[in-house]
């Protein structure tokens, strides 16, 4: 790691994604808790989430197959200014209407979810162009340690702010970190080499008058989806350990859902509570960073993921079992460090064994199937209005032991491919 953070392109790439993720973070903190305390506000909450979840389905594929087809830098610096675009259009129509309705609070958690969709497959793509193969192990752990660094100063703004300073203003500030993080990634040197690759060369043809070759028909959006579908359906195996070991993020992302409402009925405590089980996550997944890459070098990343699912397992019954205030804490920490234990091996398996050129493609299927199964999930939360909170839980915690078997069934597959020459 200390030969990346020589690297000035690193050291950039750190400091904006953790501008725009503390950005991000505050909103996405806030407008759950105060939507939650609304009337009726916990089944917005869930309209929302769902809506939310099915508008970006939608548009996942689509932004994929762009990615694949246009310049990296360029789809990273647009959702930095998606970010600052609506989070400044939000904050004046909060001022000027002297507060925020259940719908514009919808609103502006849609455009915070917005912005990950759009920033997190570019960014991903970037780097894997960007950098050495050699370098994707420690590059994600040093990744995963800023993300959750930046999200555990979000959650510690978060909690302070929320009940102290109108909402307009929490968005003025996530808007000027956005722009801060945009005017810093625009000076990261960057070829759009799989595009120039691809590109005939018109001198040559001039000179020799030779027809130039029909360009390639490029697949439809959902074609494309269906390119990364058919590339994982020739690898059943590595598929099915890919897409078991994207469970965690997924039940992280429906209970993303049940935070607020947990700490506020279940445990009946304040943001404070709130905000210190997002901070605990972050420190988990920050542990996380930074004793993965060096578990996976010992391990490998096939052994390491079964063993982090087991923590985040651990997590959940922690947060079924013991309903008091200090275990949510440590259920928090157990959760951010399984999660990011995950995500940092899945991460670098993906890098190793996805070609560049099927990455957007590859990445576009998982984002529609992660769209589908986090709003399966949350549609199935309608369970916590007659049940509570902890039901919730029960139903992830049942979701999660499937994709364990998944993953201890699918992990030998994974290392015999690991063994192999890239993919072309």
């Amino acid at each position: 790691m200390k030969d990346l953070l020589r690297d000035s392109r690193v050291r950039r790439l750190l400091v904006a994604n953790t501008l725009g993720s503390i950005g991000s973070g505050v909103t996405i903190f806030s407008v759950p808790w105060l939507l939650v305390h609304e009337p009726g506000g916990s089944e917005a909450y869930r309209w929302a989430t769902i809506g939310t979840t099915l508008a970006l389905f939608i548009l996942a594929p689509y932004y994929g197959a762009w990615v694949d087809r246009h310049s990296r830098k360029t789809a990273l610096l647009a959702s930095e200014l998606w970010g600052c675009f609506a989070t400044t259009t939000m904050a004046v129509v909060g001022l000027a209407s002297g507060g925020f309705a259940p719908w514009s609070l919808m609103t502006v958690y849609f455009a915070g979810m917005l912005y990950y969709t759009l920033h997190y497959p570019a960014k991903f793509a970037l780097i894997q162009q960007l950098f050495a193969r050699s370098q994707y192990q420690s590059l994600t752990g040093l990744l995963e340690i800023q993300g959750q660094t930046a999200m555990m100063i979000a959650g510690g703004l978060g909690g302070i702010l929320v009940e102290h300073v109108p909402l307009w203003v929490i968005l003025l500030f996530d808007a000027a970190t956005y722009l801060t993080s945009f005017l810093i990634q625009a000076t990261i040197p960057y070829e759009a080499t799989h595009l120039t690759r691809t590109q005939p060369d018109a001198t040559v043809a001039a000179a020799t008058d030779a027809p130039r070759a029909p360009e390639p028909r490029r697949p439809t959006v959902w074609g494309a989806v269906a390119e990364g579908w058919r590339w994982l359906r020739d690898r059943p195996r590595l598929g099915i350990f890919f897409t078991c070991s994207l469970i965690p993020f997924v039940i992280v992302m429906a209970g993303n859902y049940l935070f607020p409402i947990y700490v506020a009925q279940t445990l009946q405590a304040s943001a404070a509570y709130f905000a210190g089980g997002e901070i605990a996550f972050a420190v988990g997944s920050i542990l996380a960073g930074f004793m993965l890459p060096r578990l996976i070098g010992r391990h490998s990343a096939a052994n390491t993921i079964p063993a982090t699912m087991l923590v985040f397992l651990a997590g959940l019954i922690v947060i079924i079992t013991l309903r008091v205030p200090l275990a949510f804490l440590l259920a928090g920490a157990l959760l951010g460090f399984g999660n990011a234990g995950c995500r940092v091996a899945r991460s670098a398996l993906l890098l190793h064994l996805v070609p560049n050129a099927v990455m957007g493609r590859v990445g576009g299927f998982y984002q529609v199937l992660d769209r589908v199964l986090r709003t399966t999930l949350v549609f199935s939360m309608g369970i916590v209005d007659t049940q509570g909170p902890p039901a919730g839980y029960m139903l992830l915690t049942a979701v999660l032991l499937v994709a364990l078997f998944g993953v201890a069934q699918s992990r030998r597959a994974v290392q015999e491919e690991h063994t192999l020459p890239a993919h072309g």
